[in-house]
């Protein structure tokens, strides 16, 4: 059921107004699934829509107007902690803990037979990440095993894989120039990948504690990580140079440190992190100034209201988040 609220955080910045409006809670979508929420991914191309998956192992897709569900896919038999939607073709891409990589017909997400018609075998561990890549056909994924398998989406077969990480990836992004993949990993490493010659071309040693949560600026050379000891760092492509180490006030230090998801707005640019414990902050993605922070409500009965994953949307007027207590939830801005 959708409840409707009006849950509003604390500014932080002592001039808001020089800044983009104000975050608040518009809508939560309670019992959205039977799990944990652990993935989402927006339709990119017409912005109507998007995925969630969950620890029940199931993906439903939500019309983001209504917040009405469309479609409940099944296949997976453990839970689901990866998403991608493709912008070439009508394909949806799921990795799950039960080690598969699945591909769905997004236009028979209806159909009684099922909507799968592609089934990835090769990682030994669950599946935590998820990127297509933006010009060739092929999907990148990691996970529990360590190791970035590449995979030809025509032939469903395993073209090579990348090798040298020492735990779980945690984060993939890809792309068409220099480096054309980066990762980063539960072993607070992030690399630097020579898509041709499957080599590392720089590791980042920078972080101290494990890297939960990595994301690229869709418009901007750079890309912000997140570790569970609540620091968030920016770095410039190609070359791995560290920009910025964002701010953390005293009240964030105190609250609990997990950084679980990070998400850019390219509109507003403001970069937003959610937490283990719930706490959500917002950031100026430029200087890394805190402009807002606050926690997500968790519904009544819920051990928790840990956030697992996030995305904005494509016009930037909203932020879908996902969470430990089944639900999601729909943030939007106010003046």
């Amino acid at each position: 059921m959708n409840q409707e609220t009006s849950t509003a955080l604390t500014t932080t910045s002592p001039e808001p107004q020089n800044y983009p409006g104000q975050w608040k809670l518009l809508r939560t979508i309670a019992g959205a699934h039977q799990g944990w929420v652990r993935a989402v991914t927006m339709d990119e191309v017409t912005n109507d829509w998007f995925v969630t998956g969950s620890s029940d192992s199931t993906i439903k897709i939500w019309d983001l107007a209504t917040s009405q569900l469309k479609s409940t896919i099944t296949g997976h038999i453990m839970g689901v902690r990866a998403l991608v939607v493709s912008k070439k073709f009508p394909y949806l891409f799921s990795g799950s803990e039960d080690k598969t990589l699945r591909c769905w017909d997004l236009e028979k997400s209806n159909a009684v037979e099922g909507c799968q018609i592609k089934n990835f075998h090769g990682h030994v561990g669950g599946i935590y990440a998820l990127s297509l890549h933006p010009q060739l056909d092929v999907v990148l994924s990691g996970g529990r095993d360590a190791v970035v398998r590449i995979w030809d989406i025509r032939a469903t077969k395993e073209i090579t894989l990348l090798s040298g990480h020492k735990s779980d990836i945690t984060s993939i992004e890809s792309f068409d120039n220099e480096p054309q993949v980066i990762t980063s990993s539960m072993d607070g490493t992030i690399r630097l990948w020579d898509l041709r010659k499957q080599t590392t071309e720089l590791c980042i040693t920078q972080h101290s504690k494990s890297i939960r949560s990595m994301v690229a600026h869709p418009l901007e050379s750079t890309f912000t990580s997140g570790d569970s000891d609540g620091n968030i760092k920016q770095w410039l492509l190609p070359g791995g140079q560290l920009l910025n180490n964002f701010e953390k006030s005293e009240k964030a230090q105190e609250d609990g440190h997990i950084i679980n998801t990070l998400s850019i707005n390219s509109v507003t640019n403001t970069l937003f992190a959610g937490y283990d414990n719930g706490k959500i902050e917002f950031y100026d993605y430029v200087s890394g100034k805190l402009l807002q922070l606050g926690h997500a409500p968790a519904l009544p009965g819920a051990d928790g209201a840990a956030i697992y994953a996030s995305t904005f949307d494509m016009s930037g007027l909203r932020l879908i988040t996902c969470g430990g207590d089944k639900s999601i939830k729909i943030w939007g801005e106010i003046e």
